[in-house]
C-alpha cells in the first residue's frame, strides 16, 4: 500500500470496527470512496490484493442463530413421534 493517507485511515477505521462503532461494510465503502478520489491509490498495482486481505481480516464471522439450532432437534423429535404412531 503506497498511500500513507489510506494507511492512516484504515488504521483509524479498523479501530472503530473493533470497537463496534463502524461496520466492516461501511469501512470498505469508505476505503473505496478514498480510492476513487486518490491518484496514488489508483496507480497502486498491489492495492487490490491488499484490499482482499483486509476484507478477510475485518470479515464478521458467522454466528449461528441459537433459535435455529433449537428448532432443528425439536422437528426431528416430532418426526420420530409421528413415525411411531403409524
Amino acid at each position: 500500500m503506497q498511500c500513507e493517507r489510506l494507511k492512516t485511515l484504515i488504521r483509524d477505521w479498523y479501530q472503530q470496527v473493533r470497537d463496534y462503532t463502524l461496520s466492516p461494510i461501511k469501512m470498505m465503502e469508505l476505503v473505496n470512496r478514498h480510492i476513487k478520489n486518490c491518484e496514488v491509490c489508483q496507480n497502486d498495482e498491489d492495492l487490490p490484493l491488499e484490499l482482499d486481505q483486509l476484507k478477510e481480516i475485518i470479515r464478521v464471522p458467522h454466528i449461528p442463530n441459537i433459535k435455529e439450532e433449537q428448532e432443528e432437534p425439536e422437528l426431528l423429535f416430532e418426526e420420530e413421534l409421528h413415525e411411531e404412531e403409524f
